[in-house]
């Protein structure tokens, strides 16, 4: 009896080995059309610039020394104020000086006195020569005499001057206006005059107008050049001004270049080395933005403006050399254009040539995006001039 049931069973096996061993078809999913942004160029007029790393820098710089020794007396200033031309600055002790004049103006007497003396015994002379009544060589002497302390009347008045001047040096004052540094010492110390590798008193930096100094390459110099000769202008020039060129400033902190200054020197000779020019512009700094040693970025403007196509600066891609975008084409594909790019405009570039006005560049979903593969283009608020193309 169970041999009976294991023979019927048997078919039964067989029949879910064989249902285990069938390989059940997967449909594949359905691939998903990716969705990018697209936005068309921008078209503005702008001017073409060159852009440079700066440095600003005081037009006038100052370090305070003293030219007489003694002991500092009185500090007049506050450290890091802005101080005029003429402002005292420092009193050293003027007592030794006064008495160094004292002591002048007395020998300028006593030399004076002699003078006086010798003037009278040359006129006594000179009478009692004529009546022979004294020798040739006392008459010599005489004279002698005479032009040896009219000699010391006038190293007497020289050192008088000098006393004079010495004394005046223990006032200290500001030579030019502009932005007082730290003073280096305190009163009660003594001052050393004339010492070589000596620290100065404190400094002095003019903060209006400023200069920025920057290099420009050759290249640069040369498209100038040949701009000017297009426009009918000389590229001689006997002062920079002349030249009347605009450069527009911007901070480290700034994204625009809101600060406009003139290019007012321009160095006569290329750096063989660099292969650059120096050059300085000078701005007007009334608000105090800017202060000596700041980097900066300099922009330099190149003809006059143009009309031109810009796009965002996250839209650009690299190929090695090469810069490119992608751009939904009418079938809603992605194509590839290469482009040359100008210059950028606050997160904007210039795109000279490789699009035209019309094209849907992407501009975000570029990850997503492979040229010759079809997308679903939302066209950005910022272009919304034209009703979007999209699937449903």
């Amino acid at each position: 009896m169970s041999h009976v049931r294991k023979l019927c069973c048997f078919p039964y096996l067989l029949c879910i080995l064989a249902m285990g061993c069938t390989k059940v078809a997967v449909e594949p999913a359905a691939s998903l059309t990716p969705e990018v942004t697209v936005a068309k160029p921008e078209s503005r007029q702008v001017t073409e610039f060159f852009e440079y790393i700066g440095r600003t820098a005081s037009p006038e710089f100052v370090e305070i020394r003293s030219r007489v020794s003694g002991y500092l007396m009185k500090i007049h200033f506050s450290d890091g104020k802005e101080v005029k031309a003429g402002e005292p600055l420092f009193e050293i002790d003027r007592r030794p000086y006064e008495f160094a004049l004292l002591n002048a103006r007395a020998r300028l007497q006593q030399a004076e006195s002699q003078l006086k003396l010798a003037n009278i015994t040359l006129d006594r002379s000179k009478t009692l020569n004529n009546t022979n009544s004294i020798s040739q060589q006392e008459l010599d002497e005489a004279t002698q005499r005479q032009v040896s302390a009219t000699a010391e009347i006038n190293s007497g008045k020289s050192a008088v001057a000098q006393a004079e001047l010495d004394l005046s040096f223990c006032d200290i004052e500001a030579p030019i206006s502009g932005r007082i540094s730290r003073a280096s010492v305190t009163v009660g110390n003594l001052i050393q005059a004339g010492q070589a590798n000596v620290e100065p008193l404190t400094s002095i930096a003019s903060v209006d107008p400023i200069h920025v100094l920057f290099d420009v390459d050759e290249i640069a110099v040369l498209k100038f050049m040949a701009l000017r000769r297009s426009q009918g202008e000389d590229v001689k020039f006997t002062n920079v001004r002349e030249l009347n060129q605009k450069v527009q400033v911007a901070l480290a902190n700034e994204t625009a270049f809101p600060h406009e200054g003139i290019l007012d020197f321009i160095d006569n000779r290329v750096r063989t080395t660099t292969g650059t020019l120096m050059v300085r512009a000078e701005l007007p700094n009334q608000n105090r933005i800017f202060a000596p040693g700041l980097f900066v970025r300099v922009r330099v403007p190149y003809g006059n403006a143009q009309d031109a196509l810009l796009v965002s600066e996250r839209a650009i891609l690299n190929d090695q050399s090469l810069k490119y975008v992608l751009v939904v084409g009418e079938d809603d594909k992605v194509e590839r254009r290469d482009v040359e790019l100008g210059n950028l405009e606050l997160g904007m570039r210039v795109i000279k040539s490789g699009i035209t006005a019309q094209d849907r560049v992407i501009i975000n979903g570029l990850q997503r995006a492979r040229p010759g593969a079809k997308v679903i283009p939302t066209l950005s608020d910022a272009s919304k001039t034209t009703p979007t193309n999209s699937k449903e």
